[in-house]
Formats: C-alpha cells, structure tokens, sequence
C-alpha cells in the first residue's frame, strides 16, 4: 500500500480549489489533492496565483505526500475514493519545526 507519486503531474481543479496530485499504488491509480487551504497554512503567498499555488506544493511536496500516503493507509478517502489534505490535516508548528 505504497504510494508513488508522479512528479510532475499536477492539475488546479478551479470548481473544487483542489490541486489535484496523482499517484498509483501498483497498477491502482489513486487520485489525490491537496485544498488551496491547506497549501495557505504553509506559505502565505500561495493564494497569490496559479504558478505560487503549485510552487508551494512543489516546496513542501514530502510532507504533502506523507501526509497522503498517512491517509491513504488508514483509508481516509473522501467520496469517490479520493485522498484530499484538508486545511485540519496541516500541523504547521509541526512542519515549523522540522524545518528548523
């Protein structure tokens, strides 16, 4: 039950404020995505644009995957099967300090 991601693959889904990620578990393609919230706590500016939106994913893309892969594992899936890191899911002291 191990995610890959694909690295570059990433796609906004403007009716939902979804940055949607992609990975596949085997040959199983698991559809995951991150709210523009939860990309927020991490960096302020991300709300900025597009291009600020996804650079932020791509700088804290580890934790954003762990914390996907978590999910995935203890089958925290939306309707649909969906893994989304919600805004609660960010534990920004957390990531604070890891940084440090």
């Amino acid at each position: 039950m191990a995610l890959r991601f694909e690295p570059d693959r990433v796609a906004y889904d403007p009716s939902e404020g979804l940055l949607r990620l992609f990975a596949t578990d085997e040959a199983l393609l698991v559809r995951c995505a991150v709210s523009k919230a939860a990309l927020a706590a991490l960096e302020d500016d991300a709300l900025g644009s597009l291009d600020l939106l996804i650079a932020t994913y791509r700088r804290n893309r580890k934790q954003l995957q762990a914390i996907a892969q978590r999910k995935y594992q203890h089958r925290e899936c939306e309707p649909g099967g969906n893994v989304v890191i919600r805004l609660d899911d960010i534990d920004v002291p957390r990531l604070a300090t890891a940084a440090a």
